[in-house]
């Protein structure tokens, strides 16, 4: 059997204690670019003001606000879209804005149960980035819900949850329009995957 000299076991420590660093850089780079980038917790909650109408009345964008939990109670009995114009547009002569309400009833449960299923901020970058990271996991953008995408919206959507037995929980859209999260001004949850949560309460609305 042949007797490795000195040298050539000291090389080979060299090589593999470069090896297991290397390994052990890369495995930290991952873990922390997989990790969630935002904490859990996040801001101070603030009460969301109904109008004399039943819909939120939208204000300056506050602070983004997360924790743990539903973003809605389960068991509602009505879901309320408010539309609203902003001053961006110019309205199209013949062409009328949409309704300030609409009301839906049949399968409101069913639309809080999926309001209850959109993903924190966390796990919804978690989702984009499994989809369409390449080789290697992409860094965390901005924090989602607090940057804005520099877009204007013609209308302001917001969303009342009413039940037989509990207050109304308004809802609105951190980014304004329909972009950001949507916000309970406890909780906030993304709508980024499609249908959005607007098309999805349309569709709903025509059937019932």
């Amino acid at each position: 059997m042949t007797k490795w000299s000195p040298r050539r076991r000291w090389a080979v420590v060299v090589v593999v204690t470069v090896v297991l660093v290397a390994a052990g850089v890369v495995t930290i780079a991952w873990v922390r670019r997989t990790s969630s980038p935002w904490p859990a917790m996040a801001g101070t909650p603030y009460e969301i003001p109904l109008g004399s109408d039943g819909c939120p009345v939208i204000e300056e964008r506050r602070q983004f606000v997360d924790a743990h939990g539903p973003l809605v109670p389960p068991g509602a009995t009505e879901v309320l879209l408010c539309t609203t114009p902003t001053a961006l547009p110019v309205q199209r002569p013949g062409v009328a804005h949409p309704p300030r309400q609409r009301a839906l009833r049949a399968g409101a449960a069913d639309f809080a149960a999926l309001l209850n299923r959109l993903p924190n901020r966390n796990d919804a970058w978690r989702q984009w980035q499994r989809r369409h990271s390449g080789w290697w996991p992409d860094a965390a953008p901005e924090p989602m819900g607090e940057a804005c995408p520099l877009i204007g919206y013609s209308h302001e959507h917001s969303f009342v949850m009413r039940y037989p037995d509990r207050p109304p929980v308004p809802l609105i859209y951190t980014c304004g329009g329909q972009a950001g999260g949507l916000t309970s001004g406890t909780r906030t949850r993304m709508d980024y995957t499609k249908p959005h949560l607007v098309d999805e309460f349309l569709g709903r609305f025509q059937q019932q």
